[in-house]
């Protein structure tokens, strides 16, 4: 995982690619998905808002891995 600050309230969060951002408006840190889906202040700093980011995209956003195409052996 990457965090990338923009600025002192808000960074992108990677996993190879932007998965999304954090940010604050005061004491606690909220987590905003790209495909727009936000969660509310949920933690204590920007490295915890973080990880729930990347909990949140694992467990429900995450493409699961293809299968690998199986030749057929004709003959």
């Amino acid at each position: 995982m990457k965090i990338v600050a923009l600025t002192a309230q808000s960074a992108e969060v990677h996993l190879g690619t932007r998965i999304g951002k954090v940010g604050t408006s005061g004491q606690r840190w909220w987590w905003q998905h790209r495909d727009g889906e936000k969660s509310s202040p949920v933690a204590e700093s920007r490295g915890e808002a973080a990880l729930a980011l990347a909990h949140y995209h694992r467990s429900f956003k995450a493409r699961p891995a293809p299968v690998p195409a199986r030749r057929l052996r004709l003959g």
